[in-house]
């Protein structure tokens, strides 16, 4: 039964396809191809059309379209859907609340923020922390040494307030406590448990995200004449700018590689000790620089960039000069990646994690189809 041009007007969700031509009318169509069709006998009426085949335009419109195996990949498998988002910020919202109401106002959180890779926009499906900083109070923890001084009572404190709230802590690090939160999701009634770390921070009253490196200059002074084993500790407190480096104008499509390799190395790479995601987060960032920072590139050209550099990690040398000037440059051993928030911290770090491993299944991986025929680099 065909429908009149009226009643399609009056119902553009069963009609969603408009005539681009027919602009003193609305002509809507239920398929695209018939709403094409229509396009073409219009601009018939034009004697200076010159008709185009059929068949030509829809193989065009295929090829278009058509998506590559990794992007593909990424679309399935990698990107975290909105369920998972908005259960990471309902954690992040419960947990902030329960201590900014019940932590002792000695320790009482000035500021609770969403970190890791949750906080800096490269998340994966059902397989990413979330991790929490909560600033102390900047009267009484404005410098590392008198949160460190309290540092196992703030954490006790923390872990006592979040058990009494029902939460599961599994463990605890040196800086950190972590927690095992069970979330539902919505509509499904199936549930999972998403990974938490706690982290408390000294407060340094930087309330924006800045880039200036003049403001910041106290602060790795101190770090640099302080003690070694206090250094570690800042990096909860410049979280924020950490976050800012990552997302910080990056084209979307490497934010797509950034996530694909991560998934990759959490699907392929089956090691006791891999590295952290961070590492790999920076050096798809030094990459992307070295080969002019592009808007847009192929995805498998980028992806064998980058794991080329990984066949031959011993040679990697990443440090960004963006927070601190090039005068705190640390003599770090190769291979190197270097923290842009902490000259002091290379989170390549080979004496903890198997990077020989990575180098094995990045060779593996070169010897894919798609690789072979890709072009080294973040170009088209």
């Amino acid at each position: 039964m065909v429908m009149k041009w009226d009643y399609r007007s009056e119902h553009p969700d069963e009609f969603p396809f408009l005539c681009k031509i027919c602009k003193h009318e609305e002509r809507r169509f239920k398929r695209e191809e018939d709403q094409q069709k229509h396009d073409e006998m219009t601009k018939c009426h034009d004697p200076n059309f010159v008709p185009v085949r059929r068949k030509q335009t829809r193989r065009k419109r295929k090829r278009k379209q058509k998506k590559s195996k990794v992007n593909k990949i990424i679309d399935l498998k990698v990107l975290p859907d909105e369920n998972y988002r908005q259960e990471c910020k309902a954690v992040l919202k419960r947990i902030g609340t329960i201590l900014k109401k019940n932590v002792s106002q000695k320790y009482r959180p000035a500021e609770v923020i969403k970190a890791g890779s949750t906080g800096k926009g490269t998340a994966i499906k059902g397989n990413s922390d979330v991790d929490i900083v909560f600033f102390l109070p900047e009267s009484n923890f404005n410098t590392v040494k008198s949160m460190i001084s309290e540092h196992t009572d703030i954490l006790n404190e923390v872990e006592e307030t979040l058990t009494s709230s029902k939460y599961i802590v599994i463990g605890r690090t040196a800086k950190a406590l972590q927690l095992r939160v069970k979330c539902h999701e919505n509509g499904s009634g199936k549930s999972h448990y998403i990974d938490v770390d706690v982290l408390p921070a000294a407060n340094f009253g930087i309330l924006g995200t800045k880039f200036e490196k003049d403001e910041l200059q106290e602060i790795y002074e101190k770090m640099k004449t302080g003690p070694v084993l206090e250094r570690k500790f800042y990096t909860p407190s410049l979280t924020k700018q950490q976050k800012l480096f990552v997302k910080r104008d990056r084209p979307e499509t490497l934010k797509r590689l950034i996530r694909f390799v991560k998934y990759w190395k959490n699907t392929s790479i089956q090691v006791k000790n891999p590295p952290s995601s961070y590492s790999f987060e920076l050096l798809l960032i030094d990459l992307w620089q070295q080969d002019n920072e592009p808007d847009s590139f192929t995805i498998e050209n980028g992806l064998r960039r980058v794991m080329e550099q990984l066949v031959d990690y011993e040679s990697i040398k990443v440090e960004f000069f963006v927070f601190y000037y090039e005068s705190m440059k640390q003599k770090h051993k190769e291979p190197y990646i270097i923290d842009p928030v902490n000259p002091y911290s290379n989170v390549l770090d080979v004496t903890h994690s198997d990077w020989h491993a990575v180098e094995r299944y990045a060779r593996k991986f070169l010897e894919r189809a798609d690789m072979k025929k890709a072009t080294s680099g973040f170009c088209s």
